[in-house]
Protein backbone atom coordinates (compact mmCIF):
# COMPACT_ATOMS: atom_id res chain seq x y z
CA UNK A 1 0.00 0.00 0.00
CA UNK A 2 1.36 3.65 -0.71
CA UNK A 3 2.36 5.65 2.11
CA UNK A 4 0.40 8.71 2.93
CA UNK A 5 1.10 11.65 4.66
CA UNK A 6 -0.83 15.04 5.97
CA UNK A 7 0.37 18.34 6.77
CA UNK A 8 -1.87 20.60 8.92
CA UNK A 9 -0.39 23.83 7.95
CA UNK A 10 -0.82 27.53 6.11
CA UNK A 11 -0.71 27.74 2.45
CA UNK A 12 2.17 29.80 0.77
CA UNK A 13 0.59 31.33 -2.44
CA UNK A 14 4.49 31.52 -3.57
CA UNK A 15 4.89 28.26 -3.56
CA UNK A 16 8.13 28.47 -1.24
CA UNK A 17 6.49 27.18 1.89
CA UNK A 18 3.76 26.29 3.92
CA UNK A 19 1.68 23.31 2.51
CA UNK A 20 3.00 23.99 -1.02
CA UNK A 21 6.39 23.00 0.12
CA UNK A 22 5.04 19.97 2.21
CA UNK A 23 3.47 18.89 -0.79
CA UNK A 24 6.32 19.14 -2.95
CA UNK A 25 8.65 17.40 -0.11
CA UNK A 26 6.05 14.27 -0.20
CA UNK A 27 6.20 13.82 -3.89
CA UNK A 28 10.25 13.95 -3.95
CA UNK A 29 10.15 11.19 -1.12
CA UNK A 30 7.46 9.10 -3.49
CA UNK A 31 4.61 9.86 -0.79
CA UNK A 32 0.99 10.93 -1.09
CA UNK A 33 0.39 14.12 0.21
CA UNK A 34 -2.55 15.40 1.76
CA UNK A 35 -3.30 18.86 3.35
CA UNK A 36 -5.67 20.65 5.80
CA UNK A 37 -5.17 24.49 5.68
CA UNK A 38 -5.12 26.46 8.73
CA UNK A 39 -4.56 29.55 7.14
CA UNK A 40 -4.57 31.84 3.80
CA UNK A 41 -1.16 33.99 3.49
CA UNK A 42 -0.19 36.41 1.12
CA UNK A 43 3.45 36.49 0.63
CA UNK A 44 6.44 36.59 -1.34
CA UNK A 45 10.31 35.93 -1.42
CA UNK A 46 10.31 39.53 0.53
CA UNK A 47 8.13 37.89 3.40
CA UNK A 48 4.27 37.32 4.62
CA UNK A 49 2.08 40.38 4.01
CA UNK A 50 -1.28 39.82 5.13
CA UNK A 51 -2.56 36.35 6.73
CA UNK A 52 -6.38 35.34 6.67
CA UNK A 53 -7.08 32.60 9.27
CA UNK A 54 -9.30 29.34 7.95
CA UNK A 55 -12.46 28.81 11.08
CA UNK A 56 -11.41 26.15 13.40
CA UNK A 57 -14.40 24.80 12.94
CA UNK A 58 -13.61 23.69 8.92
CA UNK A 59 -9.76 22.83 9.96
CA UNK A 60 -11.35 19.91 12.24
CA UNK A 61 -14.03 19.02 9.36
CA UNK A 62 -11.15 18.71 6.93
CA UNK A 63 -8.96 16.46 9.31
CA UNK A 64 -12.05 14.41 10.36
CA UNK A 65 -13.25 13.43 6.49
CA UNK A 66 -9.17 12.71 5.96
CA UNK A 67 -9.46 9.88 8.49
CA UNK A 68 -13.01 8.49 7.94
CA UNK A 69 -11.79 7.69 4.15
CA UNK A 70 -7.84 7.08 3.85
CA UNK A 71 -5.04 5.97 6.19
CA UNK A 72 -2.97 8.60 7.35
CA UNK A 73 1.22 7.38 7.91
CA UNK A 74 2.39 10.52 9.35
CA UNK A 75 1.38 13.86 9.94
CA UNK A 76 3.09 17.17 10.53
CA UNK A 77 2.02 20.33 11.70
CA UNK A 78 3.27 24.18 10.52
CA UNK A 79 1.68 27.08 10.67
CA UNK A 80 -1.52 26.88 13.45
CA UNK A 81 -1.95 30.28 13.46
CA UNK A 82 -3.79 31.21 16.08
CA UNK A 83 -4.89 29.35 19.73
CA UNK A 84 -8.08 27.86 18.60
CA UNK A 85 -6.68 25.93 15.84
CA UNK A 86 -3.94 24.88 18.19
CA UNK A 87 -6.69 23.40 20.64
CA UNK A 88 -8.83 21.58 17.39
CA UNK A 89 -5.46 20.44 16.45
CA UNK A 90 -4.80 18.58 19.78
CA UNK A 91 -8.87 17.37 19.84
CA UNK A 92 -7.89 16.10 16.19
CA UNK A 93 -4.63 14.13 17.41
CA UNK A 94 -6.49 12.99 19.92
CA UNK A 95 -9.74 11.77 18.14
CA UNK A 96 -8.00 10.02 16.07
CA UNK A 97 -5.16 8.70 17.13
CA UNK A 98 -2.51 10.37 15.16
CA UNK A 99 0.81 8.93 14.79
CA UNK A 100 3.99 9.80 13.77
CA UNK A 101 2.97 13.52 14.63
CA UNK A 102 6.30 16.09 13.47
CA UNK A 103 5.72 19.48 14.92
CA UNK A 104 7.08 21.93 13.01
CA UNK A 105 7.31 25.11 15.70
CA UNK A 106 6.24 28.14 13.26
CA UNK A 107 5.73 30.92 15.33
CA UNK A 108 6.59 33.74 12.88
CA UNK A 109 8.28 34.53 9.49
CA UNK A 110 11.68 35.54 8.19
CA UNK A 111 10.47 39.25 8.01
CA UNK A 112 8.86 38.47 11.65
CA UNK A 113 5.44 38.01 10.91
CA UNK A 114 3.34 36.43 13.48
CA UNK A 115 2.68 32.91 12.52
CA UNK A 116 1.31 32.00 15.84
CA UNK A 117 -0.22 34.47 17.82
CA UNK A 118 1.19 35.08 21.56
CA UNK A 119 -1.71 34.14 22.99
CA UNK A 120 -1.50 30.65 21.26
CA UNK A 121 1.62 29.83 22.44
CA UNK A 122 1.10 28.64 25.94
CA UNK A 123 -1.08 26.22 25.08
CA UNK A 124 0.66 25.01 21.91
CA UNK A 125 3.85 23.93 24.53
CA UNK A 126 1.38 22.25 26.84
CA UNK A 127 -1.09 20.81 24.68
CA UNK A 128 0.44 20.24 21.51
CA UNK A 129 4.25 19.60 21.91
CA UNK A 130 3.17 16.77 24.44
CA UNK A 131 1.78 14.31 21.61
CA UNK A 132 4.39 15.32 19.53
CA UNK A 133 6.57 12.54 17.85
CA UNK A 134 9.47 15.16 16.57
CA UNK A 135 9.60 18.55 17.87
CA UNK A 136 11.46 20.53 15.56
CA UNK A 137 11.93 24.43 16.56
CA UNK A 138 14.74 26.81 15.07
CA UNK A 139 16.90 29.14 17.90
CA UNK A 140 14.41 32.03 18.29
CA UNK A 141 11.24 29.26 19.21
CA UNK A 142 13.58 27.06 21.35
CA UNK A 143 14.31 30.23 23.05
CA UNK A 144 10.82 31.23 23.77
CA UNK A 145 10.08 27.22 24.61
CA UNK A 146 12.66 26.65 27.01
CA UNK A 147 12.79 29.96 28.07
CA UNK A 148 16.67 30.96 28.20
CA UNK A 149 19.24 32.27 25.53
CA UNK A 150 20.93 30.39 22.77
CA UNK A 151 24.29 31.95 22.38
CA UNK A 152 26.64 28.42 22.68
CA UNK A 153 26.34 24.93 21.30
CA UNK A 154 26.46 23.88 25.24
CA UNK A 155 23.23 26.19 25.38
CA UNK A 156 21.76 24.31 22.08
CA UNK A 157 21.98 20.86 23.97
CA UNK A 158 20.61 22.17 27.41
CA UNK A 159 17.70 24.10 25.30
CA UNK A 160 16.77 20.39 23.11
CA UNK A 161 17.09 18.73 26.60
CA UNK A 162 14.61 21.31 28.70
CA UNK A 163 12.00 21.30 25.59
CA UNK A 164 12.46 17.31 25.53
CA UNK A 165 11.33 16.82 29.18
CA UNK A 166 8.27 18.05 27.15
CA UNK A 167 7.48 15.18 24.85
CA UNK A 168 9.88 12.71 26.14
CA UNK A 169 10.74 11.32 22.46
CA UNK A 170 12.64 13.28 19.98
CA UNK A 171 13.87 16.99 19.68
CA UNK A 172 15.70 18.44 16.76
CA UNK A 173 17.27 22.10 18.03
CA UNK A 174 17.89 23.53 14.08
CA UNK A 175 21.41 26.02 14.44
CA UNK A 176 21.21 27.76 10.92
CA UNK A 177 20.56 31.01 13.25
CA UNK A 178 23.95 30.03 14.93
CA UNK A 179 26.40 29.15 12.75
CA UNK A 180 30.09 27.73 13.51
CA UNK A 181 32.86 28.65 11.62
CA UNK A 182 31.21 28.30 8.25
CA UNK A 183 29.47 25.31 9.48
CA UNK A 184 26.09 24.52 10.56
CA UNK A 185 24.96 22.11 13.79
CA UNK A 186 21.77 20.52 14.32
CA UNK A 187 21.27 19.11 18.38
CA UNK A 188 18.94 16.45 18.31
CA UNK A 189 18.07 14.58 21.43
CA UNK A 190 16.51 11.57 22.53
CA UNK A 191 16.60 11.58 25.74
CA UNK A 192 19.44 9.04 26.39
CA UNK A 193 22.35 10.93 24.08
CA UNK A 194 22.94 14.12 21.85
CA UNK A 195 23.60 13.89 18.16
CA UNK A 196 24.79 16.82 16.41
CA UNK A 197 24.35 17.15 12.86
CA UNK A 198 27.19 19.26 10.62
CA UNK A 199 27.28 20.74 7.20
CA UNK A 200 29.11 23.51 5.53
CA UNK A 201 27.10 26.54 5.59
CA UNK A 202 25.82 27.15 2.16
CA UNK A 203 26.22 31.03 1.71
CA UNK A 204 22.65 31.82 -0.13
CA UNK A 205 19.71 34.47 0.49
CA UNK A 206 18.05 31.45 -1.37
CA UNK A 207 16.32 29.83 1.92
CA UNK A 208 12.71 30.76 1.70
CA UNK A 209 10.76 27.22 3.45
CA UNK A 210 13.76 25.60 4.83
CA UNK A 211 11.91 24.85 8.31
CA UNK A 212 8.93 23.48 6.07
CA UNK A 213 10.85 21.41 4.04
CA UNK A 214 13.26 20.04 7.15
CA UNK A 215 10.24 18.96 8.96
CA UNK A 216 8.01 17.99 5.61
CA UNK A 217 11.35 15.18 5.14
CA UNK A 218 11.06 13.90 8.20
CA UNK A 219 7.52 13.46 8.29
CA UNK A 220 7.77 11.36 4.58
CA UNK A 221 10.60 9.35 5.80
CA UNK A 222 8.39 8.09 9.14
CA UNK A 223 5.57 6.96 6.81
CA UNK A 224 7.94 5.10 5.46
CA UNK A 225 8.54 3.26 8.30
CA UNK A 226 12.02 4.24 9.17
CA UNK A 227 12.81 5.04 12.78
CA UNK A 228 13.04 8.80 14.11
CA UNK A 229 16.82 9.26 14.00
CA UNK A 230 17.57 7.48 10.50
CA UNK A 231 14.47 9.46 9.48
CA UNK A 232 16.30 13.22 10.50
CA UNK A 233 19.44 12.05 9.05
CA UNK A 234 17.93 11.66 5.53
CA UNK A 235 15.81 14.60 5.64
CA UNK A 236 18.79 16.72 6.49
CA UNK A 237 20.93 15.13 4.21
CA UNK A 238 18.09 15.99 1.93
CA UNK A 239 17.49 20.17 3.08
CA UNK A 240 20.81 20.57 2.76
CA UNK A 241 20.98 19.58 -1.25
CA UNK A 242 17.60 21.63 -1.29
CA UNK A 243 19.58 24.52 0.05
CA UNK A 244 22.51 23.97 -2.54
CA UNK A 245 20.49 24.06 -5.57
CA UNK A 246 18.07 26.61 -4.11
CA UNK A 247 16.03 28.51 -7.19
CA UNK A 248 17.11 32.31 -7.15
CA UNK A 249 13.72 34.00 -7.67
CA UNK A 250 11.94 37.09 -6.63
CA UNK A 251 13.85 40.06 -5.16
CA UNK A 252 14.22 38.39 -1.88
CA UNK A 253 15.03 35.22 -0.24
CA UNK A 254 14.08 32.78 -2.99
CA UNK A 255 13.43 29.10 -2.35
CA UNK A 256 14.56 25.98 -2.27
CA UNK A 257 14.65 23.37 -5.04
CA UNK A 258 12.77 20.35 -3.95
CA UNK A 259 13.55 18.64 -6.76
CA UNK A 260 17.28 18.51 -7.25
CA UNK A 261 17.35 14.84 -6.69
CA UNK A 262 15.84 14.28 -9.84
Amino acid sequence: MHKTCLTIAGSDNSGGAGIQADLKVFSAFNVYGMSVITALTAQNTEGVKEVYTIPDSFVYTQIETIYKDINVDAVKTGMLAEKEIVKTVVRAVKDFHIKNLVVDTVFKSKNNKDLLSEDAIDVFVSDLLPLATVIMPNIPEAETIADMQIKSLDDMKEATKRIHSINKKYVVLKGGHLPFDDKTIDTIYDGREFLLLEYPLVKTKNTHGTGCTYSAAVTANLAKGIDPIKSIRIAKAYLHGAIENALNLGKGNGPLNHNWTR
